[in-house]
């Protein structure tokens, strides 16, 4: 993958979902491959709870993703992520070197 930057990205998703959380992780993980990533390494933080109520839940479950991918497909990914009901809050950084 040429140009390809590494990015970290952190999901909280619906709290209802710890029983099917391997199907949620498939789906972020789809998302990165079709916009020409590659997953480097994933961690899944658990249950905790939310500073702030998002979508009148106060828990979440944390999930870490860390990919390369090219620089114009992290606006792909992070919309597709945005759009799915299971996932409550998506942010993707850029890694330092």
């Amino acid at each position: 993958m040429e140009n390809a930057k590494s990015y970290s990205g952190l999901f909280i998703i619906s709290p209802e979902l710890l029983e099917t959380m391997g199907d949620v992780q498939t789906r972020i993980k789809a998302i990165i491959s079709e916009n020409a990533g590659e997953v480097v390494s994933e961690n899944v933080m658990g249950k905790k709870a939310l500073a702030y109520p998002i979508n009148k839940k106060s828990e979440g479950i944390y999930y870490e993703i860390v990919f390369n991918a090219p620089p114009a497909s992290v606006d792909k990914i992070t919309k597709q992520c945005r759009i799915s009901n299971d996932i409550m809050r998506t942010v993707i950084d850029k890694r330092p070197k």
